[in-house]
C-alpha cells in the first residue's frame, strides 16, 4: 500500500507524481463502488462525539450520573434499561436538530459529479444523516408499493435519521418537530396507528391491545437491519458487474460488516488488470487482514483530495472541447431566428400539401382540364381529297386531351382518305406552321397519273 500524506508540510516531486497517478485512475474509471463513513460530513456542520461541544457532551449535562461510552449510544442494549432508553433518545433529538442545520460537503458533492458523469456503481454509506438527499441522489430502498427497489444511488447500511418507525407495527412517519421535542425529553411518542386501533377497538366494545412507540429508523449495533437480504442481493449484484475501482472514504472500518463487503469488494477489483483499491481517510486502518487490500492509502480530510479530483475532470472536460470561440449572445439568437424562420417555412409548406382543395378550386381545375381544343383541318366538299369510300370529315375536331401537331393531323387525314396509295411527296414535305389556315393542296388525279405512267412506258 503507496501512502500518499495530503497534511506534509510540502510534496515532493516523487509524492505529487503519485497523486497524479490517483487522480488519473478517477478520470479513466467506469465503474466505481464507493463507501463512506462519518469522516466525510465533519465539514459539513456536524460536531463530533467526542470533543468539548460534541454531542456525547451535551447528553451528559442533562444526565450527569449515566455513563455511557460513545459506543454504546448506539447499542440496541440500551433499550433494556429506562434510564439507558431516555439517554438515548435525548441524544437522538440533539443529533437530529445538527443534520437539519447540516450542508452537504464536497466530498458529498464529488460522490454526486460521480454520478452524473455515470462513472459511480454504487454508494455505500455508514451516515445516517442523509445529506446526499440534499442533492437529490436516491437513498430509499423501499418504493410506494413496497417493493425493495435496485437502482438507488446511495444505500443506508445503518438506516436514516430522518424517519421514524413503530417498535411494534413497524409503520413509518416523518421525524417531525412535535417527536423531537418528546424526544428531548427523554420520552418516546405513542404510533399514532397503534393508539388508533387501541380506540377503534374499545368504541366497539373489545378489549385493548398493546400499542407501540416510536423510534429512529436506524440500525443499531447487535441489531438486524430490516433490509438485510435487499442489500445483500444488491452487493452481490455490483460485484457481478465487475467494478474497476473500489474508493473507501471517511471511515476506519471499525464494522464486522463492513469490512467483509471492503475486503470482497477489493478481491474482485482486483482480478481486473486496471482495478485499483483507494482508501482516504485522517488515519490509516489496522491489522493484517488489511494487507495487500489497499493499493492507495490518502492520508488526510476528504474534501481536499475530491476538490482536487473535481478539478482535474473538469480540466479535462474543458481540453476535450473543439477549438473554436464560442458564440455571443447576438450570435445565438441570430441563430435561433434563423431556426425558427425555417421550421416555419417547413411547416407552412406541409400544410399546403396536405391542405384539401376546395369544391370552387375542384371545379376550376375541371374545367381548365377539360376545355375545348380545336384545330383546322382540309374541307372534304372541296374535293381534292375525296374518294369512293372515303366519308365526310368534320371540319373541327374537339379533343379532352392536348391535340397533335398540324403536320400530324393532315398526315392521318390523308391516310384515312387514300388507303390504297402512297402518300404523295408534296404532302410529306409540307410543313404546317401552328396557329395558320392550312393551303390548299392540288393533288393530281389518279386516271392521269396512269396515263402518264403509261407514256412512260
Amino acid at each position: 500500500m503507496l501512502t500518499i500524506d495530503l497534511n506534509g508540510p510540502s510534496r515532493d516531486v516523487v509524492m505529487e507524481r503519485h497523486l497524479q497517478t490517483v487522480t488519473d485512475v478517477m478520470l479513466k474509471a467506469k465503474k466505481t463502488i464507493v463507501v463512506t463513513g462519518a469522516g466525510i460530513s465533519c465539514s459539513s456542520g456536524i460536531p463530533d462525539f467526542r470533543s468539548a461541544d460534541g454531542l456525547y457532551n451535551l447528553v451528559k449535562k442533562q444526565y450527569p450520573k449515566q455513563v455511557i461510552k460513545g459506543k454504546d449510544l448506539f447499542d440496541a442494549n440500551l433499550f433494556r434499561d429506562e434510564s439507558t432508553t431516555a439517554v438515548f433518545y435525548t441524544f437522538i433529538s440533539e443529533l437530529h436538530a445538527q443534520t437539519l442545520k447540516a450542508k452537504p460537503s464536497p466530498t458529498h458533492h464529488f460522490i454526486k459529479m460521480l454520478a452524473e458523469k455515470g462513472k459511480l456503481l454504487r454508494c455505500y454509506t455508514q451516515n445516517i444523516d442523509c445529506l446526499e438527499e440534499e442533492l437529490g441522489m436516491e437513498t430509499s430502498l423501499v418504493c410506494e408499493k413496497g417493493k425493495v427497489k435496485k437502482d438507488v444511488n446511495v444505500v443506508q447500511l445503518h438506516g436514516s435519521l430522518r424517519k421514524l418507525k413503530c417498535t411494534l407495527c413497524s409503520e413509518p412517519y416523518g421525524f417531525l418537530n412535535d417527536y423531537e421535542k418528546v424526544f428531548r425529553e427523554g420520552e418516546a411518542p405513542g404510533c399514532p396507528k397503534c393508539e388508533l386501533n387501541d380506540v377503534i377497538r374499545v368504541a366497539q366494545g373489545k378489549r385493548k391491545i398493546a400499542t407501540g412507540t416510536l423510534r429512529p429508523d436506524i440500525v443499531l449495533y447487535n441489531e438486524n437491519h430490516p433490509f438485510g437480504e435487499a442489500i445483500g442481493r444488491i452487493q452481490s449484484n455490483d460485484l457481478s458487474k465487475s467494478p474497476d475501482v473500489l474508493l473507501v472514504m471517511g471511515t476506519s472500518l471499525k464494522v464486522h460488516g463492513l469490512r467483509l463487503l471492503v475486503r470482497k469488494a477489493a478481491k474482485i477489483v482486483h482480478q481486473n488488470k486496471k482495478g485499483c483499491v483507494i482508501l482516504v481517510n485522517k488515519t490509516a486502518v489496522v491489522g493484517k487482514e488489511w494487507e495487500g487490500v489497499f493499493d492507495y492509502f490518502v492520508e488526510g480530510e476528504t474534501d481536499p483530495w475530491c476538490n482536487l479530483v473535481h478539478e482535474a475532470i473538469r480540466k479535462v472536460k474543458v481540453q476535450t472541447k473543439l477549438p473554436f470561440k464560442a458564440l455571443t449572445p447576438e450570435q445565438k439568437e441570430k441563430q435561433r431566428q434563423v431556426k425558427e424562420m425555417e421550421k416555419q417555412e417547413q411547416e407552412q409548406s406541409s400544410d399546403k400539401e396536405n391542405q384539401v382543395p376546395t369544391p370552387t378550386e375542384l371545379a376550376k381545375k375541371q374545367k381548365t382540364t377539360s376545355k375545348k381544343r380545336t384545330f383546322a383541318v382540309m374541307n372534304s366538299n372541296n374535293g381534292n381529297c375525296t374518294s369512293n369510300n372515303s366519308s365526310k370529315v368534320p371540319e373541327e375536331v374537339v379533343l379532352a386531351s392536348p391535340p397533335p401537331s398540324p403536320k400530324k393531323a393532315v398526315l392521318s387525314t390523308l391516310n384515312r382518305t387514300k388507303p390504297s396509295l402512297k402518300r404523295p411527296t408534296v404532302a410529306k414535305q409540307m410543313v404546317v406552321k401552328p396557329k395558320e389556315i392550312l393551303p390548299e393542296v392540288e393533288l393530281p388525279l389518279v386516271p392521269e397519273l396512269r396515263r402518264l405512267r403509261s407514256a412512260r412506258a
